[in-house]
């Protein structure tokens, strides 16, 4: 199981929960598992990825704590137990 949080407006597609938990033996990396999140939660992968299938300029995603930015972005491998935070940046003034 992979624990995934989500804040801002991506609530609005995970019927308002913050966190819940993914199970499934093909989730192997970060596009695997935001594809499971599509499944599960209708248009939220438009919120998180472009049409290249990479993170939006806007989305931050954490693997354990270390931004996938700097590591394989979207190929950032994922293994049982570990948790993923997707948050979109806020803007404003």
């Amino acid at each position: 199981m992979i624990i995934v949080h989500v804040s801002g407006h991506l609530k609005d597609y995970t019927g308002r929960k913050k966190q819940f938990e993914v199970q499934g033996s093909s989730i192997n990396n970060v596009l695997d598992l935001v594809e499971c999140l599509n499944q599960l939660f209708p248009g939220i992968k438009e919120r998180i990825l472009d049409d290249q299938d990479h993170t939006r300029e806007y989305v931050n995603i954490f693997v354990n704590g270390e931004d996938t930015r700097f590591s394989e972005g979207e190929n950032t491998k994922l293994k049982e137990g570990d948790q993923v935070h997707i948050l979109p940046s806020v803007a404003g003034g």
